[in-house]
C-alpha cells in the first residue's frame, strides 16, 4: 500500500521535532566548531612559524660555532714564519726543495696545534705567488688540471677582495654542477682566505679549504627539527653552500623567492636569518602540508566529538519522542490489521489524548463498516468455495467410471500388482481432491498429476506415455490446489483420446527470467482455436449454474469437451484472484502447449510439501 502524501513528504510530528532540533542545536554547533577550527588553524600556523624561528636561530648559532672552529685552521698560517718574513720561496733557488720541506714541516706543527683532526676536511692547500707550498688533497684533479689557472677561479677574486675574511664558495663553482633539472651537488663547499704578509704586502697568499657536509648532516639530523623541514646555507652572493635535502636549481630558486612554493608534491615556506660572524644565511624550509595535517587532526577530533554528541542527542530524542511514536504505532498497527481483513481489531487507549480521540473515531468507523465488509468477504469466500467445488466435480464423473472399468479389467486378467498400485494411486488422488485446503505446494500438485496420469495410462495403455519434470527447489512453492489438472485433462481429451497413434503428455515446471512456468504439452491431434474460444465463452456464461442431475451418466466426447472448457475458465479466474501478474495461454504449434506463467514475487513458500 502506498503511504499518504503527507507521510511521503515527511510531514510527521517526529520529522518536525527533528527539524527544530537541527535548526536550534546541531547547526549552531557545526558553525561554532568550524569557526574554532579556523581559529586554531590560524594560531597553529603562527605558533609553527615561531617554533621554526627558534629552530632556525639554534641552527645559526651552531653554524657560527662550527665555522669558528674551522676558522682556526684557516688562520693557522698567520703564525708561520714564512708569512712574517722578507723571504720568498722561488723555484729558482738552489735550496728550493729544502725550503719547501721546512715550510711543510712547520705548517704540519701549526695545524696539529690548531687541532687539525676534522674528518670533514677533505682538501687543504696553501698557495703563494702561484706555488702550492702545502697540500693535503683528496680531489687532486680539481686543482691541477692541465689548463687550470688559479686567477680564473670564481673564489680567487673574492678571496683577494675580502681583506682576510673567509670566503664561502659552492662546489658548483668548480664547474661540476649537474645538468638542468638534476639536483645540485652540495656534498662539500670551499672556504678561501687571503693571508697577508705584513712585510711583503704584494705577496699573494691563499688558504683553500674543501669542507664536506657530513658534519652538517649528522648534527642537523640529531636536532630533530619540528615538522617536515630542511636547511639551506647560502653565501652573500645567493649561492647554495649546503642543503640537507637534495634540490634542483628550480626548487632552490623557489625556496629563496620569499613566497610559498610547491616542491616534491607538497607546499613549502621558508624562514631566513644570517650567521653572526660569517657572510652566510640560514634558510629553514618547512612543509605547510605537515602543519595542515595537524589542523586536519583537530578537525577530525572535533568531528568525532560532534558525532558523539549527535548520537547522544539522537538517543535523547528517541527517548523523549517514544511516547508519541508509541501512540502513532498503535494506530498504524490497527490500520495494518484492517488492511489484512481483521475486522475484530480495535484501537487501544494510548498516552496522547489527541491520538485517543482519533482511535475512538476509528473504532466507530470499524463498527459501522464491519457488517458491509463482512458480507462482501463472506460472499467472496463462498464464490471461491463454489469454484473449488466445480473444479473437484471435473474429476469425479467420467474419470472415476473409466478408472473403475480399468480396475475390473485388471482383476479379470489377474494383474494383481498393477491393480494394487492403481488402487494406491486412486486413494492418493481422492485424498488430495477431497481435501478442504485451498492451497497446496508444487510438489504435492506434481505428485497428484503423476497419480492422475498413471490411472489414465491404465485406460489408454501404449497410446499414452508421459513425463513430469519439476526441480526440487521449486517443490515448496505455494499454489492453488488443482491448478494443473484441468490442463492435463484438456490435453488427454482433446489431443490424445482422438489420436490413433501413441502420444506423449509432457508436464514441465521451471523458473526462468523471474517467472514460474507451468507447461503442459501433448503431440496429439490438437484443437480448433475458434472452437476453443466459443466453448470458453459458453463456459463463462454457465460456470456457476447448478447441474440438474447430481449423478449424470458417463459423458460422451461432447460432454467431456464442455467440462474441460469450464475447467479452463476456472483456471483463468482462479489465477486472477490469486496473482495479478499471471496468465494462461494455449497455442498449437508442432505440439499443443498450455502454459501458466506467474511472477516470482507473487509466490510464497510452504513449510513442507509432504
Amino acid at each position: 500500500m502506498k503511504k499518504p502524501a503527507a507521510l511521503a513528504k515527511g510531514n510527521t510530528i517526529s520529522s518536525r521535532l527533528l527539524i527544530c532540533f537541527l535548526i536550534s542545536t546541531l547547526i549552531p554547533t557545526i558553525l561554532i566548531t568550524v569557526l574554532l577550527c579556523l581559529r586554531f588553524d590560524r594560531l597553529y600556523r603562527r605558533t609553527a612559524v615561531d617554533q621554526m624561528q627558534v629552530s632556525m636561530n639554534l641552527i645559526s648559532d651552531y653554524v657560527n660555532s662550527y665555522l669558528d672552529e674551522i676558522g682556526t685552521i684557516t688562520g693557522a698560517p698567520y703564525y708561520h714564519s714564512y708569512f712574517s718574513s722578507h723571504d720568498s720561496i722561488s723555484p729558482g733557488d738552489s735550496d728550493y726543495l729544502s725550503e719547501v720541506n721546512a715550510f711543510q714541516t712547520e705548517m704540519e706543527t701549526l695545524l696539529n696545534l690548531t687541532t687539525y683532526s676534522h674528518s670533514d676536511i677533505s682538501d687543504l692547500i696553501i698557495w703563494s705567488d702561484g706555488q702550492y707550498l702545502y697540500q693535503s688533497l683528496y680531489h687532486e684533479l680539481w686543482y691541477f688540471p692541465a689548463n687550470m689557472v688559479m686567477e680564473e677561479q670564481p673564489w680567487y677574486e673574492r678571496a683577494l677582495s675580502s681583506d682576510g675574511s673567509p670566503v664561502f664558495t659552492p662546489l658548483s663553482a668548480m664547474n661540476i654542477a649537474g645538468q638542468e633539472g638534476e639536483t645540485i651537488d652540495t656534498s662539500s663547499f670551499f672556504i678561501t682566505r687571503k693571508i697577508r704578509n705584513l712585510r711583503q704586502p704584494d705577496q699573494l697568499n691563499l688558504v683553500i679549504l674543501n669542507l664536506t657536509s657530513r658534519h652538517f648532516d649528522a648534527e642537523l639530523t640529531d636536532m630533530n627539527l619540528l615538522y617536515n623541514s630542511f636547511v639551506l646555507l647560502t653565501n652573500e652572493y645567493g649561492e647554495l653552500i649546503y642543503s640537507s635535502k637534495p634540490l634542483t636549481a628550480q626548487a632552490f630558486t623557489a625556496a629563496l623567492g620569499g613566497a610559498d612554493f610547491r616542491y616534491d608534491g607538497s607546499r613549502w615556506s621558508s624562514l631566513t636569518t644570517s650567521v653572526e660572524d660569517f657572510p652566510l644565511s640560514v634558510h629553514v624550509v618547512y612543509c605547510l602540508d605537515d602543519v595542515g595535517r595537524h589542523t586536519a587532526a583537530l578537525i577530525f577530533g572535533a568531528f568525532c566529538i560532534y558525532l558523539a554528541g549527535l548520537c547522544l542527542a539522537f538517543i535523547l530524542f528517541r527517548r523523549y519522542n517514544r511516547w508519541i511514536s508509541h501512540s502513532a504505532h498503535n494506530l498504524l498497527t490497527t490500520f495494518s490489521a484492517l488492511e489484512k481483513g481483521n475486522l475484530e481489531v480495535r484501537c487501544s487507549p494510548v498516552d496522547v489524548e489527541e491520538f485517543n480521540q482519533i482511535g475512538s473515531s476509528v473504532n466507530q468507523m470499524i463498527e459501522k463498516l464491519n457488517e458491509k465488509i463482512k458480507k462482501e468477504y463472506l460472499m467472496t469466500i463462498q464464490q471461491k468455495s463454489i469454484e473449488l467445488y466445480a473444479l473437484r466435480s471435473q474429476i469425479q464423473p467420467h474419470f472415476l467410471i473409466n478408472t473403475i472399468y480399468c480396475f475390473i479389467t485388471l482383476n479379470q486378467i489377474g494383474e494383481r500388482d498393477k491393480l494394487n498400485t492403481a488402487f494406491y494411486s486412486l486413494a492418493h488422488l481422492l485424498r488430495y481432491v477431497l481435501s478442504r485446503e485451498y492451497y497446496t505446494t508444487l510438489g504435492q500438485e506434481r505428485d497428484f498429476i503423476e497419480d492422475y496420469l498413471k490411472l489414465q495410462k491404465l485406460r489408454f495403455g501404449d497410446r499414452l506415455s508421459y513425463e513430469i519434470q519439476c526441480e526440487d527447489d521449486l517443490r515448496p512453492l505455494r499454489i492453488p490446489r488443482l491448478l494443473l489438472q484441468p490442463l492435463v485433462e484438456n490435453a488427454i481429451i482433446h489431443g490424445i483420446e482422438p489420436s490413433e497413434t501413441p502420444c506423449l503428455c509432457s508436464v514441465r515446471i521451471f523458473m526462468q527470467d523471474g517467472l514460474l512456468h507451468l507447461l503442459v504439452e501433448d503431440n496429439g491431434v490438437g484443437f480448433d482455436p475458434e472452437e476453443l474460444e466459443r466453448k470458453s465463452a459458453e463456459a463463462a456464461r454457465t460456470a456457476f449454474r447448478p447441474e440438474p442431475a447430481p449423478c449424470p451418466p458417463a459423458p460422451g466426447p461432447a460432454d467431456a469437451s464442455h467440462k474441460t472448457s469450464v475447467g479452463l475458465y476456472y483456471v483463468r479466474e482462479r489465477l486472477k484472484m490469486w496473482a495479478d501478474k499471471s496468465a494462461l495461454t494455449i497455442r498449437r504449434e508442432e505440439v499443443t502447449r498450455a502454459e501458466i506463467t506467474i511472477a516470482e514475487e507473487e509466490i510464497g513458500y510452504e513449510a513442507s510439501d509432504r
